[in-house]
């Protein structure tokens, strides 16, 4: 399943992704502002989510009435919950769930491409990949630190291409292996090849990635905490709220030892821009502001309705 999801996306991110490639002359910068365009193409259904998530919010009280007033029959409580959720036009499909799974779908393909920068930029044929592909299957089987999986095998050859250079010059032509030669010089970050896995063992420059991985995650999951400690201080007590808050972090530490650094640069860039989208979000589209404009709504629908059955009774007077 994962592994479809992530031939379906990854082609069509991997075009722009290549579009920008060529207009900036710069990896790093092509995936920032590919995650950028993605971020905002996702924000009609992040705001969506948020309003749903304020209207729950709102019903709340009301839910918990009906759980206390039913308190020894919860079929009956469930029920009563639904039958509110239905007059406030509120249901399961509201609750985030699609929201979140058309981000998780989007993720899985944007990684496809982090995974196959070759395929994704330089865009050769199948045939070609393929035959590439073959080249490094040595690598591969030997174990090397930077192929957990097969399909990091385009990160690999951009870290051996010399080393196999008169293998790939029966499969590329000139010009092909000039841009991927010129592609390999520029997959950097601060000096960096993305190519490389830090180690965990060796101390070196490569472990300010695993570091400022863990430090963007930190602050973004620090302040959803402390955001939906203020909106639900009940269910801020709750210590696995506290134990995910430093779960994402931690795993973000222990993955970018574990994967190139071109991963670990993608998921520095991700986790600072969903700071930024958090931050925009909590402050335009607080609960306080939607539940307010969902009550003005509300109003002028129902004073709309009211004018509307007032006109039709003196129609009918008539």
């Amino acid at each position: 399943m994962y592994d479809a999801i992530r031939a379906f996306f990854s082609p069509i991110l991997s075009l722009p992704l290549s579009l920008i490639y060529e207009w900036t002359g710069s990896y790093v910068l092509a995936i920032l502002l590919l995650t950028i365009v993605i971020k905002l193409a996702l924000l009609p259904v992040i705001i969506k989510q948020q309003k749903n998530s304020a209207k729950q919010t709102r019903l709340n009280a009301k839910v918990n009435r009906i759980r206390q007033k039913y308190a020894n029959n919860q079929q009956k409580a469930q029920q009563e919950i639904q039958a509110l959720y239905q007059r406030e036009g509120f249901g399961a499909a509201n609750m985030g769930c699609m929201p979140m799974a058309i981000q998780m779908l989007v993720m899985i393909g944007l990684y496809g491409v982090m995974y196959t920068p070759i395929s994704s930029v330089l865009r050769f044929s199948s045939e070609k990949m393929e035959a590439m592909k073959t080249i490094m299957a040595s690598v591969i089987e030997s174990g090397d630190k930077n192929s957990r999986a097969a399909n990091m095998y385009e990160i690999v050859m951009l870290k051996n291409y010399k080393t196999y250079e008169g293998k790939l010059s029966e499969v590329l032509s000139a010009e092909d292996f000039a841009d991927l030669a010129d592609f390999a010089e520029k997959f950097k970050f601060l000096g960096l090849d993305l190519s490389v896995t830090p180690d965990a063992k060796d101390p070196s420059a490569y472990w300010l990635i695993p570091i400022l991985s863990c430090v963007t995650a930190l602050i973004s999951s620090v302040y959803m905490y402390l955001k939906q400690r203020k909106q639900n201080p009940e269910m801020a007590k709750n210590p696995a709220m506290g134990c995910m808050t430093f779960m994402s972090p931690a795993m973000s530490l222990m993955f970018t030892f574990m994967f190139p650094t071109g991963v670990g640069v993608y998921w520095i860039i991700s986790n600072i821009l969903s700071f930024i989208q958090q931050v925009f979000i909590s402050f335009v589209y607080s609960p306080k502001k939607v539940i307010a404009q969902q009550m003005v709504d509300e109003t002028v629908l129902r004073r709309s309705k009211e004018n509307t059955t007032k006109l039709r009774v003196e129609n009918e007077k008539k």
